[in-house]
């Protein structure tokens, strides 16, 4: 398939902050592109009382970033997904001071409930503003993953009708789409190449009254900045196209080759994907990012070859990891 191409404006910062991620880390060191959630008072203060009165932020299986961009005296504030649970982002979004008015678009990379399900607890927080919620309309389809002995693990989806009635602005977009006065850009579809990058063979979808295959996810998408001279910061939340679709999609996308900083899920997790970890990395060092942030479901096997492989652009990714970007 030929992407038209889409110029996507040069931004002069970006800011990426992890809200959701599967694992915290208090004792991480910051430097002068890497801001660490710090260790605070309260939480020692509180160990060992019940009900804790500290509010340190919490980790779960699950996925949430909130993207700041500045363009000369413009700036733009996106959340990236909303994790698995309300209780979890608006614990984080207490505990990093993060304002939720500020916010003036949501999207959602596809509608796994990890991505997803977060969401009514912000609509809470945010009251009725008309906010534009952006994602792809198989979003809203009943998922199930049904493995070769049987099991089957049914994912709840989120409901339209509970959006707006809470008057959120819900567009559904299967291609892409512009964000904050066009500094960002939601891939939409992404395009798969790669021989690897194949999908999740037992991975179904409800449609038309029936359950039938859906190895590919296609509602699948990212967020893409361009950063002035240095090139695209590719957010993603789970890559199930695949990380190295994403990014070659992202540069056919908006015709620029130089590929500054990705970061999000990778999807290289569990022994169905661990064949893929290798040429993944070697297509990710051919890409040459300056930094990489691989977090949610990436895995810590393929985490820690991608640090073993990359280790100027490794990253380690957790909650409340600012990515500070100029």
């Amino acid at each position: 398939m030929t992407l038209e191409v889409i110029p996507l404006p040069e931004v002069d910062e970006v800011k990426v902050t992890t809200i959701v991620d599967n694992n915290i880390d208090l004792l991480l060191p910051s430097n002068d592109v890497v801001e660490r959630y710090p260790l605070s008072p309260r939480f020692l203060d509180g160990l060992g009382n019940i009900p804790n009165p500290w509010d340190q932020a919490v980790a779960e299986h699950g996925y949430s970033a909130l993207i700041q961009v500045k363009q000369g005296e413009k700036r733009g504030t996106v959340l990236y997904d909303t994790g698995v649970s309300r209780y979890g982002i608006l614990r984080n979004f207490d505990s990093l001071e993060i304002v939720a008015t500020d916010i003036q678009a949501i999207t959602i990379s596809h509608g796994h409930p990890d991505h997803s399900m977060g969401l009514m607890g912000l609509i809470d927080r945010l009251g009725t503003r008309g906010l534009p919620l952006i994602l792809h309309p198989d979003a809203f389809l009943q998922r199930r993953v049904v493995l070769p002995d049987g099991y089957q693990l049914n994912y709840p989806a989120p409901l339209k009708s509970d959006f707006r009635r809470e008057d959120i602005e819900v567009i559904e977009e299967t291609g892409p789409s512009m964000l904050v006065d066009g500094m960002l850009l939601v891939s939409g579809e992404i395009t798969r190449n790669t021989h690897y990058e194949v999908g999740n063979q037992y991975h179904h979808s409800h449609r038309n009254d029936a359950w039938v295959p859906d190895p590919l996810i296609i509602d699948d998408q990212c967020v893409i900045a361009n950063l002035r001279g240095k090139g695209l910061v590719v957010i993603t939340g789970c890559g199930h196209s695949g990380i190295i679709n994403t990014v070659q999609n992202a540069q056919k996308l908006t015709g620029v080759d130089k590929v500054h900083a990705v970061l999000g899920g990778f999807h290289l997790t569990g022994r169905m994907q661990e064949p893929y970890i290798a040429p993944t990395i070697a297509a990710l060092r051919a890409i040459n990012p300056t930094y990489v942030m691989p977090g949610h479901c990436t895995g810590w096997l393929a985490s820690q070859q991608i640090a073993l492989a990359m280790p100027d652009a490794y990253v380690a990714s957790c909650v409340g990891t600012s990515l500070n970007l100029t």
